[in-house]
């Protein structure tokens, strides 16, 4: 197969590395520098109790439309999906789209543009990092990756046996919403407060009081779901139905809840940072906060379910961005989020 990974940062490297070791051929498309070094140096790739791997994939930072690609793997973040649509409006070749990005509407975006029949709806669940460019590690050997497509009955089953070639577990589903809404629950733990707090995840979760928040939050997701008549499904090494399931028990008390789910959270994000405070810290003009937290609250409104903590969440964060609040006013003020988010109920208390 030719593969195409469009935004080869550390999820496009560490896939299409793999592949390329497996005998694909892939082409990465990235920023000048890692793709640079990746072509001198080759892609190293860690696993926890293996030998590293170095690979030499394709490099380059534009888009070579000539090469007949059978697949582009999107793993850029969500806000450039649209430029990154338009750069693509020029191939001819039949390729399938594969949507490795978090969020909602990335596929809608892409279906939209190209077909849903050439889109493929990608989910990865594998604890990684760069801890500098051309070098991509993976923290815990757990995970995987999962495929849905979004016309039924359109098969994936060549590209789901490369990847599992690769030494890639990947697991095939049969709503690719089921999937993607399921990847949201647990990209949104601890993300958005994380960020407006500058706090690391583990801290969140120590204080009852911003744990209540993610609890809530989290409720708030699967509410939402359940009001569209999406399923939460289990993704590769995480029971997120199950996770569903017991946000759903509505008798249990925040104090049980909290007791129940602090282990899972705790050693699922640990004290690393998550994406949306690394884009803030990093000074990005856009957020993927629209199409996590974001994403619920657009879907509430149009269900009629009430999603206070994640539009107070969402509202902060795009104030944050936009510059039109401080960040330096809630470094470590976990006061002014609660407190936020009780202004919103008082708005919204249904």
């Amino acid at each position: 197969m030719k593969i195409l990974v469009m935004g080869a940062g550390a999820i496009g490297c560490f896939v299409g590395g793999h592949l390329a070791g497996s005998g694909q051929q892939v082409t990465l498309v990235g920023r000048s520098f890692p793709m640079q070094k990746i072509a001198r140096e080759g892609l190293t790739l860690r696993w926890p109790g293996r030998s590293p791997q170095t690979v030499f994939p394709a490099t380059t930072t534009t888009i070579p439309f000539d090469a007949g690609f059978d697949f582009i793997l999107l793993t850029v973040k969500a806000p450039d999906t649209l430029q990154v649509i338009k750069e693509l409006a020029a191939l001819t070749h039949k390729t399938y789209f594969v949507s490795l990005q978090n969020g909602i509407g990335n596929e809608e975006q892409l279906a939209a543009a190209f077909g849903p029949e050439r889109v493929i709806a990608g989910t990865i669940t594998i604890p990684i990092q760069a801890p500098e460019p051309g070098v991509i590690e993976v923290s815990k050997a757990k995970g995987g990756l999962g495929l849905a497509t979004l016309r039924p009955g359109q098969s994936v089953n060549n590209f789901a046996d490369a990847l599992n070639q690769a030494g890639l577990t990947t697991i095939l589903y049969d709503d690719y919403r089921a999937m993607k809404w399921s990847k949201l629950l647990l990209n949104i733990v601890t993300n958005a407060s994380s960020a407006i707090l500058n706090l690391p995840p583990a801290e969140i979760i120590a204080r009852p009081e911003l744990f209540d928040l993610e609890i809530k939050a989290l409720q708030e997701g699967v509410a939402v779901m359940r009001a569209q008549g999406i399923r939460a499904v289990k993704l590769p090494g995480y029971p997120v139905d199950w996770l569903a399931r017991l946000l759903s028990a509505r008798w249990l008390p925040l104090a049980a809840l909290r007791a129940l789910l602090r282990p899972s959270l705790a050693s699922g994000r640990g004290v690393k940072m998550p994406s949306l405070q690394i884009d803030l810290a990093a000074g990005r003009s856009t957020s993927e906060i629209n199409v996590l937290n974001g994403a619920i609250v657009e879907a509430g409104q149009k269900f009629g379910v009430a999603t206070p903590v994640n539009q107070a969440f969402t509202e902060i964060l795009s104030g944050l961005v936009a510059g039109r609040l401080q960040w330096a006013d809630y470094h470590n003020q976990p006061g002014k989020l609660v407190e936020a988010v009780a202004a919103r109920l008082t708005k919204d208390p249904n």
